[in-house]
């Protein structure tokens, strides 16, 4: 072997597992020494630190002193002994240099650029591994190494002596500073903002988690949902809260030898690693159950196991509207305080900061002005995935002023919201039918003919207590399949209790109908999903409306689980009059000859049909020819009028007194 030429170089680089690495390399010259290497001796002997003295109990690794350094981290985590430590750092000593690497693929009988283990055993007679003075001092050492994961032996084919030691992928990454982790692991970059989970934070559960985590216990921290990467960002929080740095990792693969990397690596980085995953997680076999490590992760469910290491799981419900409005005041601060919670409760901070760099991006690339109807369009954009086939989500904008009805109607409405409110007072104060299933849920039947205000109402009630709406359509959750109409439904279901959101099931007397008797298959499964709404609904947590216009055909056994039925009834004049009011309020132009009252009088529609007639007339007046006839008159009207009652198959009463069957204008009549 030809001997290299040196750089002058200090002896000691105030690197431990440099300096280390150095004195290791100093002891296998001796080993070259025996097969009479001695270009390759001289050169091992001639590196810099190669001779520099030692610790007291004679390894390669100083004591720490100063500041923690990495491989600190790993001695200290595993406790680790000097027998283990100098076999360690013969093991990492091909990557300290590249002519140590050289030398040792000149040793090793298939020319790899490694140790094997008699190559350990030889050093140690020869007195290179002060810890372990002979070849089977070496095996305990070796067994301790390889139950932490630390070192790996390849070619177990071959004869013992032969086979090849190498530390575990990305472990002399980790201890030098640099980046890198398993197979299947992938940082994940997604922002972190703190602003936004401040209630989550302050829940009993997640303060022990974050005092769990602040103490380096070697525990198992669990947040399920649908939506583990969002989720992941509460964790990572919650570690930067404790003091913590945080390292956020999507994993492919949640098994335990990846899990087990993972934590090997982030004790060596002195990092928290923050992992979701879209599966479920098996029952996990960590090489080291007991590394000072927390393991934080986010998942689909709550079925992790990691036994001894204990597993803590944290609430994961909706963070509150406070919450998701301090998310959005600190994403966008320039747009002022926003008008209220945007996108469903399901969103996360992460989700809100995503969407406020689109915004941003928008309003410095478009002249157009940029305010919170944009960041809603983005924030939904980014949380797509809450909202199940079949439903539609709906941020409520509607509020009591908006609903005209019976005030002993009102009063219901606002009575089922009360009862959401005190909940905690009367369950769990009082004790109240203390561990029934489904007790704290809310479950109401609107009742009454198309039109009479029962979406509006459900849109009222779920924005008065702060959640979203989830309209089902039925027509894409009923299935022809056996069992798929209950899967869809049961989706739906999760995703309200999920989400908080209120669930209405528009026409609900097409999947809530009485049952019959069996004739056929058919009605047998039919009678079979009946049976299940039932029950599902009976154990739902969350506000469920039932809105229908055939009262009489529910299934009968529906009217015990129901807490609230609202009837909704045609609107009498004064309510007319007073929807007609409300739809034509605000910046529309009203000619002189417009009869609110008279268009009560004569047409007996309902509140839907008096809001589409309402804005049909305002889109003829805003057509006409002449600038001057671009207001609402009663000809408009009186025609919209007309084209509700065609729709809707009703009896038209023909136009009021005095006016024309058509307006005056370029078009004729329909």
């Amino acid at each position: 072997m030809a001997e290299p030429r040196l750089l002058e170089l200090p002896v000691r680089s105030g690197d431990r597992l440099d300096d280390a690495l150095a004195r290791m390399a100093g002891r296998l010259a001796v080993a070259l020494d025996v097969v009479g290497e001695d270009a390759g001796a001289r050169f091992l002997r001639g590196l810099p630190g190669a001779g520099a003295p030692g610790p007291a109990d004679g390894g390669c690794l100083d004591l720490p002193s100063g500041p923690t350094q990495p491989v600190d981290r790993l001695v200290a985590g595993l406790a680790l002994g000097t027998a283990e430590r100098d076999l360690l750092a013969l093991v990492l000593v091909g990557s300290h240099h590249e002519g140590v690497a050289a030398v040792l693929r000149g040793l090793h009988p298939q020319g790899r650029p490694w140790p094997t283990v008699g190559l350990a055993g030889s050093l140690a007679e020869l007195g290179g591994l002060p810890g372990a003075p002979s070849r089977a001092a070496v095996r305990p050492a070796l067994a301790g190494l390889l139950a932490t994961g630390t070192v790996v032996v390849q070619d177990d084919d071959a004869p013992y002596p032969e086979r090849t030691l190498r530390p575990a992928p990305h472990l002399f990454d980790a201890l030098t500073g640099l980046a890198g982790w398993p197979s299947g692991v992938e940082p994940d970059p997604r922002p972190l903002p703190a602003a936004g989970s401040g209630g989550w934070l302050g829940d009993e559960v997640v303060g022990g988690a974050r005092r769990a985590v602040e103490r380096g216990l070697p525990v198992s921290v669990v947040l399920a949902g649908a939506r583990p990467g969002p989720l992941a960002g509460r964790l990572a929080t919650l570690a930067a809260t404790a003091g913590r740095e945080p390292v956020l990792l999507r994993v492919d693969r949640c098994d335990s030898t990846t899990v087990s990397a993972v934590l090997l690596l982030a004790l060596v980085r002195g990092t928290v690693p923050v992992l979701w995953t879209d599966v479920e997680p098996p029952r996990l076999r960590l090489t080291v159950p007991g590394l000072p490590v927390p393991l934080l992760l986010a998942a689909p469910g709550t079925g992790l196991c990691t036994w001894p290491r204990p597993v803590l799981v944290l609430p994961s419900g909706p963070h509150p509207p406070a919450d998701r409005s301090a998310a959005l005041d600190a994403a966008l601060p320039e747009l002022g305080r926003p008008p209220g919670p945007l996108g469903p409760a399901t969103l996360e901070p992460g989700d809100v900061e995503l969407a406020a760099a689109d915004v941003r991006l928008r309003a410095a690339l478009v002249r157009t002005a940029t305010g919170w109807d944009e960041v809603s369009a983005r924030v939904d954009a980014q949380a797509v995935d809450t909202v199940p086939v079949g439903a539609t989500l709906v941020h409520p904008r509607a509020g009591w002023g908006d609903l005209v009805i019976p005030a002993d109607r009102l009063t219901q409405l606002h009575e089922a919201a009360d009862r959401v409110r005190v909940q905690s007072q009367v369950l769990d104060d009082w004790g109240l039918l203390r561990g029934r299933r489904g007790l704290r849920g809310l479950r109401m039947l609107f009742a009454g003919p198309p039109g009479t205000g029962k979406t509006l109402a459900a849109e009222v009630l779920a924005g008065e207590l702060g959640r979203d709406l989830l309209v089902v359509d039925l027509s894409q959750l009923v299935s022809k399949w056996i069992g798929e109409t209950e899967k869809n439904l049961a989706a739906v279901f999760d995703a309200a209790e999920r989400g908080g959101s209120a669930l209405l099931f528009d026409e609900a007397d097409a999947l809530f109908g009485k049952r019959t008797e069996v004739g056929d298959a058919r009605d047998r499964y039919a009678n079979l999903e009946t049976a299940y709404l039932l029950a599902r609904l009976e154990r739902f947590d969350g506000i469920a409306v039932l809105a229908t216009n055939l009262r009489q055909n529910l299934d009968t056994a529906f009217a015990r689980r129901i807490e609230f039925v609202v009837p909704f009834d045609p609107p009498d004049e004064a309510a007319r009059l007073a929807l007609w009011r409300a739809h034509l309020s605000g910046g529309a132009p009203l000619a002189p000859d417009v009869d609110l009252p008279l268009l009560a009088a004569v047409y007996e529609l309902p509140g839907a049909l008096i809001r589409n007639a309402a804005l049909a007339a305002a889109f003829l007046a805003a057509a006409e020819p002449a600038p001057e006839d671009r207001r609402i008159g009663m000809a408009h009207l009186a025609h919209a009028v007309r084209r509700e009652h065609l729709k809707a198959g009703l009896s038209y009463p023909g136009p009021p007194p005095g006016t024309p069957a058509d307006p005056p204008t370029r078009r004729g009549a329909p």
